[in-house]
């Protein structure tokens, strides 16, 4: 498969391998420099170093010590006010008071939204046991209902049937149906 000409250079190159062991020191190598114009190869016999070789040796992130002595006399910032309650901080934290970590801080039951639908739920997965308990008492009434018992309920009651007599035929709880909504207001439009 392929063309010609990469089966021949397949052929052609052959691999080279390393020829040190790993770990072992590698041979010294020498490096030809380029050399420089003569304007620029002014050597000082004496060892000193001028400015452009002080600059060129300079560590870039390297703050120096003054930058350092300047910070600690500006001491410590005082925040900008701001308008977040979670920024701000107690004024009167105690030494006593930091070596008790804080528990976790829940929002009350009362307000946090996803404990009360929980609970909601809780509630009327009791209601629903008790209703399958007592479904075959006289009586039990039940106090839930499905989709089905609805729209019995409704076609009853357009038939003529009162509430009273609905709720006692379907052994719903009485005053279930007018929870629903006064009379004309629940209705059952019939797929075409």
């Amino acid at each position: 498969m392929g063309a010609s000409s990469s089966k021949a250079a397949a052929r052609g190159a052959a691999r080279k391998y390393p020829t040190r062991t790993p770990g072992a020191v590698p041979q010294a190598t020498t490096r030809v420099r380029p050399q420089q114009p003569a304007s620029q190869t002014a050597s000082r016999g004496d060892g000193s170093k001028d400015e452009a070789v002080r600059a060129d040796a300079m560590d870039p992130d390297f703050t120096p010590g003054d930058f350092s002595r300047r910070l600690h006399q500006m001491g410590i910032v005082q925040p900008n006010p701001t308008l977040s309650h979670s920024s701000t901080a107690s004024p009167n934290l105690s030494p006593e008071s930091l070596d008790v970590p804080p528990g976790p801080q829940f929002a009350p039951a009362k307000r946090n939204t996803t404990l009360s639908v929980l609970e909601a739920r809780r509630h009327l997965e009791q209601i629903a046991a008790e209703d399958l308990e007592n479904m075959g008492r006289d009586a039990g009434r039940r106090r839930l209902a499905d989709m089905r018992t609805i729209l019995d309920a409704v076609h009853m009651l357009n038939n003529g049937f009162s509430a009273a007599d609905v709720e006692k035929r379907l052994r719903l709880a009485p005053g279930l149906l007018s929870k629903l909504g006064p009379s004309g207001v629940l209705t059952h439009i019939p797929a075409q």
